[in-house]
Order: structure tokens, then C-alpha cells, then sequence
């Protein structure tokens, strides 16, 4: 277990309420790159933690009251080593002190690397990094609110369609549920299957019924483009007797493929 931090200046309530009301945190360090920090409001301070993201910035949340006017019960209301406590496990901590917090970022860093590994489409990782705040990129997995990642989500429909939203949003609760299952029994999945939930109907069918007519000029350019296009396993026989009716046309950006029924009549 690492050591506990000492502070005379944050470890009581007496000592917490000689401090000035500010807007601005009194941290103590906890571990490299974690901090504990203490602000003190008019009715009474609230325990923040300070995370580094690895880029010479932090980030940093609040994580519950100090016990400045009520008893702490170790949820809601925390005193000096509580709060200590739930710094420490939100962030992993090993035995020489040294932080080893799991942020988005990170958790995209391990993604692609397992995508590589397994010889996988490393788009999927680029996809979710394109569209990616630099604020839910330094966020704790830990701390993640199903809101925050619904609002991210929501703010994808304005730039692409629901489908690629959803593809988007699937890329990165696999790469979530990768860094999750690091630590199952302090990394809860909820925030990301509530927040990035997929959008319903953002698929719709794209068929499209051609005139015959249109059909038979697009049977007739792409013959002339490429005749191995031809169904070669037809009888002479059959090509003449070939009609719209019973064709069904498939078009793609540089290909057209002509699907023969199969009843006896075609």
C-alpha cells in the first residue's frame, strides 16, 4: 500500500477553516502526477483532484465535500484521508508512488496498439481520434459521466451521419472495454453503454428503382466499358434473351453487377 500523504495544512477541519474563502485550490501532491487539492467556499470546502495529462497541462474534478461542518461517512462528505483514499483509487497507484491514471488517451494508445497486434483496421482508432476533445482525451475513465459522453456523441450528428455515429461510438466503447478490463473491480462500464448508446434506425435501405430504360443504358455502357462483365457462365442463347425484367442491377462507385434470376422462365 503506498504511504499516506501528512499536510498541517488540509488534514483537519481547524486547520482547513484558518484558510482564506478562494476560488483557487490548496493542493498537496499524493503521487507523480496526482494531487489533492482542498477549496474553501462560505459553506464549507470541497476535495479536488488534480490529474496531469502527460502534455504540461491537468485536469482537474471535484470529488466530494470536506467534513469542514458535517461528519464524514466516506461517500458523500470525506475527510483529509478519505479523500486521499478515493484520489488513490481512481487513479492507480503503485507501491513506489508513482500514478499510473487511465485516461481516454490512454485508452486509445492501448486500442490501436491491440489493433495492430491482431492485424485490425487501425481506422477504427483514427475515427474516434478525428472527432476527439482534448477534454474527455485527459478525462479518467473512472470519472467519466454517461452525460458528458452523450453530449460528445450528440455533437458527432452535426458532422456525419447516425450511422457513422454509431460506428464511431462503437469504436470507442471497445476501446473503453479493453482498458476496463485492466481492473474490473474499480472501472464500472456504465457510463459509456448509457452515454455512447448507438442511435436507433441510422441505417435506412438505399434500394433504388431504376426505369427500364435506365437500366438498359447502364447494362449497354458498362458492356461497352468492360465486356467480361458479360455473365460468361450464360449460354449465347440466354444473352438475347436477357431483358430488364428479370435483372436486378447493383451499382457501386466503379461497378456494375447484373444478378440473373433463377427461375425457369429468366
Amino acid at each position: 500500500m503506498p504511504r499516506s500523504i501528512r499536510s498541517s495544512t488540509l488534514e483537519t477541519r481547524s486547520a482547513r477553516l484558518r484558510l482564506p474563502v478562494s476560488v483557487k485550490p490548496t493542493f498537496v501532491r499524493v503521487a507523480k502526477g496526482l494531487g489533492l487539492g482542498y477549496r474553501r467556499n462560505k459553506s464549507g470546502g470541497v476535495w479536488i483532484m488534480r490529474v496531469a495529462d502527460g502534455k504540461r497541462g491537468n485536469w482537474v474534478r471535484t470529488i466530494g465535500a470536506a467534513d469542514d461542518f458535517a461528519e464524514a461517512d466516506g461517500g458523500d462528505v470525506l475527510n483529509f484521508w478519505q479523500a486521499q483514499d478515493k484520489v488513490r483509487s481512481l487513479a492507480r497507484v503503485d507501491r513506489a508512488g508513482t500514478a499510473e491514471p487511465i485516461t481516454v488517451a490512454h485508452a486509445l494508445d492501448a486500442y490501436e496498439a491491440d489493433l495492430k497486434t491482431r492485424g485490425a483496421d487501425l481506422a477504427n482508432v483514427q475515427r474516434i481520434r478525428a472527432y476527439m476533445t482534448n477534454g474527455l482525451a485527459g478525462k479518467l475513465i473512472t470519472l467519466l459521466a454517461a452525460r458528458e459522453l452523450r453530449a460528445w456523441r450528440d455533437g458527432l450528428i452535426e458532422r456525419m451521419s447516425p450511422a457513422s455515429v454509431n460506428r464511431t461510438c462503437f469504436a470507442l466503447k471497445a476501446a473503453l472495454n479493453l482498458a476496463a478490463r485492466q481492473d474490473e473491480r474499480s472501472i464500472s462500464r456504465r457510463a459509456w453503454q448509457e452515454g455512447l448508446a448507438l442511435i436507433p434506425n441510422a441505417t435506412h435501405d438505399r434500394n433504388v428503382i431504376l426505369a427500364d430504360g435506365v437500366v438498359r443504358d447502364l447494362i449497354t455502357e458498362a458492356y461497352n466499358d468492360n465486356r467480361s462483365l458479360t455473365p460468361r457462365f450464360l449460354r449465347p442463347s440466354l444473352h438475347l434473351r436477357l431483358t430488364t425484367s428479370n435483372c436486378l442491377i447493383a451499382i457501386s462507385v466503379d461497378i456494375c453487377v447484373i444478378s440473373v434470376c433463377s427461375d425457369s422462365n429468366s
